[in-house]
Order: structure tokens, then sequence, then C-alpha cells
């Protein structure tokens, strides 16, 4: 698609914030295929969610979370479509250009035929975003925030079903953008 477009485009994969074993599995397969560049070292994958986490932990502590701040809403968007399974990020330098799940930006790149037309007049930036943007619009991937808790009515200790492991206790807030409901406050 860069080759096409008569872009320079690089990619890099940061991971997941939860499933080292898998992202260590996806760093070594882009290793092996020369796929893109990604960090080595899983520490660096931590450090990337931790302050990710940490931007926003602040800013509620602070009561600063405010829904007009760019940067914040970027932050809330990458950690919500990282719960709910990935997600992609597209930059000019420094610039956010769009921030979307994984299922809207792999198919945005995967129909690339259908919006380069635009590329000439529009550029790329604005044709990839405008693309992806509508395709967002038709989605319905649910936006999801989880907080660590410590005592309550749940119980002490659950085990995974799966895998046994113990499991961490969660508040969560969901919004699957139900259009016949009312916002709330």
């Amino acid at each position: 698609m860069a080759r096409a477009a008569g872009i320079p485009l690089e990619m890099c994969y940061v991971g997941k914030s939860r499933q080292r074993e898998n992202v260590q599995r996806a760093i070594n397969t882009i290793n092996i295929e020369k796929l893109s560049y990604c960090w080595q070292d899983l520490t660096m994958v931590w450090f990337f969610w931790t302050r990710i986490e940490s931007m926003l932990f602040s800013k509620i502590q602070l009561k600063h979370a405010d829904d007009q701040d760019v940067v914040m809403l970027q932050i809330k968007k990458l950690l919500s479509y990282d719960k709910d399974g990935s997600w992609g990020l597209l930059c000019h330098g420094s610039h956010i250009l769009t921030n979307g799940h994984g299922s809207t930006m792999l198919q945005t790149l995967t129909e690339f035929d259908l919006w380069k037309e635009h590329i000439p007049s529009r550029g790329f930036d604005f044709s990839f975003k405008n693309y992806h943007d509508k395709l967002h619009g038709a989605t319905n991937n649910c936006s999801r925030f989880e907080f660590p808790i410590v005592e309550g009515s749940i119980p002490e200790r659950m085990r995974c079903p799966e895998c046994h492991r113990s499991m961490e206790k969660h508040i969560s807030f969901i919004c699957c953008h139900d259009q016949t409901s009312l916002p709330h406050s």
C-alpha cells in the first residue's frame, strides 16, 4: 500500500498490555518474516502500557480527565481498543492522524483499492482517515475500561476456567454505542 501510494511508511508493533506470551510470539514472527519494526524487549512493551495507564490515572486523580482534551481522548481510545482486542494508530511525525480499533484499521489497509483514487487530490493522510472514519461509524465496537478493585461483595478469588490461574478483579465501564438509548451523565 505504501509503495502504491508513493509514501514512506513505517510500522511498529508495540504489543498488548496483558498478553506477554502472545506478544513474544508476535515479536518472533515479525522478526522472522521481517514485517515491521518492534520492540525486542518485553520490558519496553510493559513501560509503554504502564505510561499510558499512568497518564489516564493521573488525570483522573487530579480531576483533569476532561473529555475535551484531545490527548486524553486518544489515550482512552487506545486503552479501550486494547481491552477489546486490538488497535492501530496512524501518525505523521508526532501528529496523530487517526486511532482506531484493529478491525477497522486493518480493513482500511486491506481495502486500499477502494479509497486510493482520492490520494492525488486529498493526500494520503486525509484519504486514509476519511475512509477509516466511515468504517468506524458503521461498526459497533464497544468501548471498555477496567479498573482494579481491592474489596467488595465479589468473591475473594476466582480461577480462570481455561488456564486455572487466579483472575484479577476489576470494575468495568462498557459502552456499546446503542443509538436508541439516551446518554447518561
